[in-house]
């Protein structure tokens, strides 16, 4: 569990160098994890389109610092979302202590190799401090059984309380709620590869789709309905053949019948 520090703790002189993160150690991610972050952060704009959110920013491994005087103690979340972000352009690092620069509402991390105990250990609390609401710490090797480790979980829910504190809600395979969107974050494996969607629904079935898959959607349900119109076309093309064949048929039929 993480607590927010007491005000005694943060007026302490405190050696924040541990906590640093520059931009050599925060090295780009791996195709596999590159993967994951895309197909999380297109489910969550196509979720943002459907619900019609306004004023709301969705990003991916961007610097965020909330210590002016310790600019390298920061963070650098997956994905992330956040409010009323300012006017473009953005700024190349989100610092929260400047007007507009707020902390993001709702962070995912996704836990990478070696480093995973700095994710597990660290990353709650600098998100604790950050001021973020939610944060979501999927771990792909726990979740496609790579690794065996008592401490390593698929997936992890950390939730500001209403008294301020900053404490993990959910620990398991998933799915796992997400307040910040009132969505559920879901495990898919694909092959030997595990991947994040996210539900509108608890059992995890009705999943938001990627941008691709839902343009793709839509694509079809258009060539369908096309093709319905076409059929409809067709059908209506037909019995206008057959009604007009009849109809000289039957005015055969008479024209013979008066000639006799």
């Amino acid at each position: 569990m993480v607590y927010d520090p007491v005000p005694e703790e943060i007026g302490a002189e405190v050696d924040w160098s541990g906590w640093y993160l520059t931009d050599e150690e925060d090295m780009g991610e791996g195709g596999e994890q590159g993967l994951i972050i895309w197909a999380l952060r297109s489910a969550l704009l196509e979720l943002a389109r459907e619900r019609g959110w306004q004023r709301v920013h969705i990003g991916a491994d961007q610097f965020f610092a909330w210590m002016p005087d310790e600019p390298l103690v920061r963070v650098s979340p997956d994905v992330y979302l956040l409010d009323e972000p300012p006017s473009p352009p953005l700024p190349a690092m989100w610092e929260t202590w400047r007007p507009g620069q707020r902390p993001p509402r709702l962070a995912f991390e996704i836990v990478s190799g070696p480093r995973w105990q700095k994710d597990y250990r660290e990353g709650p609390a600098k998100y604790a401090q950050l001021g973020t609401a939610e944060l979501v710490i999927f771990d792909p090797e726990a979740a496609t059984g790579a690794v065996a480790h008592v401490d390593r979980v698929a997936l992890q829910v950390f939730r500001r309380e209403a008294d301020g504190t900053f404490l993990r809600a959910y620990a398991g395979d998933g799915p796992a709620r997400t307040m910040q969107i009132d969505a559920w974050v879901v495990v898919r494996r694909e092959g030997a590869a595990a991947r994040l969607a996210l539900a509108r629904d608890a059992a995890g079935r009705d999943l938001v789709p990627t941008t691709e898959q839902a343009r793709a959607a839509e694509q079809r349900a258009r060539e369908q309905a096309e093709q319905a119109r076409a059929a409809e076309q067709q059908a209506r093309e037909a019995a206008e053949r057959k009604l007009g064949e009849a109809l000289a048929e039957l005015e055969r039929l008479r024209g013979g019948g008066r000639s006799g």
